[in-house]
């Protein structure tokens, strides 16, 4: 099976320091220990790697489908990880067959492509897990795939849109935007309104390394105690609490120099105008397109990552 260069994907990396920053604030409302991660791990097991950095004392499970992934999963499993659980199998066995019982999860759907059966697997998810529990959304937003191709998309996914009639935009932000409405109707569906439990939204971005992503973090939580958790992420950078429009992520490439020179000046207000005033020269195409890199950076830099060649 083919994989994209997780080390050519600074926005994906983005999302995944975000995930973790997410899982922090909900430490401030419940006891990590009582919590599993799921994730489709991939053959690095990034995510993984990095929960354990920041949550060693959290059970971790990856769900593999493809054999050789499987293989290099255990290759690559982290050394002293005791607590991480790797199972092959495909996702929508493992989530059909999942039982929480009282037990909390944090749960990646991390998908590669924009499929009705994903949608599908999220509800499925979202009505079995317990009280409390995490589940993040990541999908294909990639306008070109239905450039030309309304109807193709409404006859895949119309019960899931706002309004059928519609050809979906033709602009990632756009698209992304969608994308989520869906994801919302979705949710809504899975846990209406009658029901004790419903789903908080607390973040949703998307990016591109590449190909177009969407992804999304939010908890199922008690209506009774919603309070309680739009008060923990409220002051939040990146929280996005009511469905808000998803935000964009788009990092520049910057040598471990140009990050020196440039974390100092930060944080502070017009940071893109001033952190190319600071560089003395353009990153990108022309000065706009250089100080929107350069605000991506000043707002995600404590997310940013750092990719560097090491001789084994």
């Amino acid at each position: 099976m083919r994989h994209p260069a997780y080390q050519l994907r600074p926005n994906k990396a983005v999302d995944r320091l975000t995930l973790v920053d997410a899982i922090r604030r909900l430490s401030k409302l419940t006891d990590l220990s009582e919590y599993t991660y799921f994730g489709l791990g991939g053959p690095y097991l990034e995510d993984f790697r990095l929960l354990y950095e920041f949550h060693p004392e959290m059970r971790m499970v990856s769900i593999e489908e493809d054999p050789e992934t499987y293989k290099r999963q255990r290759f690559h499993r982290p050394c002293g990880v005791p607590n991480l659980v790797l199972k092959r199998t495909d996702s929508r066995s493992f989530l059909a067959h999942y039982e929480a019982g009282n037990q909390k999860s944090i749960f990646w759907l991390d998908y590669t492509g924009l499929e009705y059966p994903h949608f599908e697997e999220f509800a499925m998810l979202l009505g079995k897990v317990a009280s409390k529990s995490m589940v993040k959304i990541t999908l294909r937003a990639e306008p070109k795939d239905y450039l030309r191709k309304g109807n193709e998309f409404r006859e895949k996914f119309g019960a899931l849109m706002p309004n059928r009639s519609y050809d979906p935009p033709r602009v990632a932000a756009g698209f992304a935007q969608l994308v989520q409405q869906m994801v919302r109707i979705t949710s809504e569906d899975a846990l209406p309104s009658a029901m004790p439990l419903m789903f908080i939204p607390v973040s949703s971005f998307y990016y591109s390394d590449g190909t177009g992503m969407f992804t999304l973090t939010g908890l199922v939580w008690p209506r009774s105690e919603e309070w309680a958790l739009r008060n923990c992420f409220r002051d939040w950078e990146f929280a996005n609490l009511h469905w808000a429009r998803p935000r964009r992520i788009d990092v520049p490439m910057l040598s471990t120099k140009e990050r020196l020179h440039l974390q100092h000046r930060l944080p502070r207000s017009n940071a893109g105008r001033s952190l190319r005033r600071a560089l003395g020269y353009l990153i990108d195409e022309d000065v706009r397109s250089t100080e929107f890199k350069l605000g991506q950076y000043a707002q995600f830099h404590r997310h940013f990552p750092y990719f560097m060649k090491a001789i084994p």
